[in-house]
């Protein structure tokens, strides 16, 4: 057990609330990877899902209210194994939070909204749309888990199951007011503004209506870089939206590594790696490079122009059958054969993660293939 669950939350050897429940949120998801995602949320790795856009959204918000629920399960335990009185407990209406941790005497101490995203999504759509008001500053956090599939070994039979891989904690209060000065600066031809707690556009004629539900999106909130700093809480905002900025790099690079990888596991090989690094490369880079079990040579590509930094690029260092996967910054995707030493795109699209059986059946092409190996 670790020694910062010893002591009350104004008593965690000088840490502050964010750090004392990410240290907890950690801890949990080390069980939860460890132990129930294997079972409660594994298939073996033979069985298909469906893969058309309705049953991926289907299976994505399942797996990710089942592991929302499995980490502040182990959150409970954790601090019900301290015994110091504190616990996680669910708030059971549908409002802001989702979790509260409670104390000896059951007050609310601290809220956590509990947002699980995939990070093949080619769009996490998850919402901060809680009005400012009702959100408690410095005790209202935003817990975002990021998850994706992995292929494992348990009791000797090979499962796919969704391991988490990267947890990040956010001062919902913050992120909020960030929220709402990057809407309220960005007009885009429209009049703008916040009644009390909702949104309001002006509508068609001279009224107003309320937003139409695109502000607030997680991946999408960022501080504007015209935004006054005489504003108040204009640093906080600054030291949050530098935070947020670098993990959602981070959510960013997972979908490339998470795409490329499931597309390999699907093309049936065993071991791929992929090095994403931290930030969307600022220049083309590989990033992933595989030979498939047909024998294609399978390179995973992202940064900017990349058709430039293919006619750019010495041939000889391709092999001649092989094909390349470029993903961008929202997981656009083009796939490219090399033909002759030259790169010409087969197929493109913008959501990978529902076009998996075009890209493999463009792999498998026998017209392009044919022609690789001839030249």
């Amino acid at each position: 057990m670790s020694e910062i669950f010893q002591y009350s939350l104004q008593e965690i050897n000088g840490l502050t609330s964010r750090q004392f429940v990410l240290k907890l949120l950690e801890s949990a998801v080390e069980r939860v990877n460890a132990g129930v995602s294997k079972t409660l949320t594994a298939r073996k790795t033979s069985e298909r899902p469906p893969r058309d856009p309705r049953h991926l959204t289907d299976t994505r918000t399942r797996v990710s209210t089942l592991l929302e629920y499995s980490v502040a399960y182990e959150m409970n335990n954790i601090l019900n194994e301290d015994a110091a009185g504190y616990s996680v407990a669910a708030v059971l209406w549908n409002v802001f939070p989702d979790l509260i941790i409670r104390n000896r005497q059951r007050d609310n101490e601290l809220g956590l909204e509990v947002k699980a995203l995939h990070t093949a999504a080619e769009e996490k759509s998850a919402n901060l749309a809680t009005p400012l008001q009702l959100i408690r500053y410095r005790k209202d956090f935003i817990v975002i888990i990021n998850w994706g599939w992995q292929v494992g070994v348990h009791e000797g039979t090979s499962i796919t199951y969704p391991h988490i891989h990267l947890v990040g904690v956010f001062d919902a209060w913050l992120l909020a007011k960030i929220r709402d000065y990057g809407w309220l600066l960005n007009q885009g031809g429209r009049t703008k503004g916040i009644d009390v707690a909702t949104p309001i556009i002006n509508g068609s004629g001279a009224g107003y209506k309320a937003e139409e539900g695109n502000m607030g999106k997680l991946m999408r909130i960022q501080l504007p870089s015209e935004m006054p700093q005489s504003v108040p809480h204009y640093m906080e905002m600054k030291e949050e939206d530098e935070l947020y900025t670098k993990f959602k790099q981070q959510v960013l690079v997972l979908g490339l590594r998470e795409t490329f990888l499931d597309i390999c596991l699907l093309e049936g090989c065993d071991q791929v790696e992929a090095d994403v690094g931290t930030e969307y490369p600022l220049e083309c880079k590989i990033l992933g490079d595989v030979e498939l079990p047909s024998g294609v040579n399978f390179l995973l590509l992202a940064g900017p122009r990349p058709d430039q930094w293919l006619r750019t690029t010495p041939s000889g260092m391709f092999r001649p059958k092989a094909a390349l996967l470029w993903l961008g910054v929202k997981l656009d995707w083009k796939l490219f054969a090399n033909r002759g030493g030259h790169w010409t795109v087969i197929d493109q699209g913008k959501k990978p993660d529902s076009e998996y059986d075009r890209i493999q059946a463009n792999l498998r092409a026998a017209h392009w293939l044919e022609e690789a190996a001839e030249l």
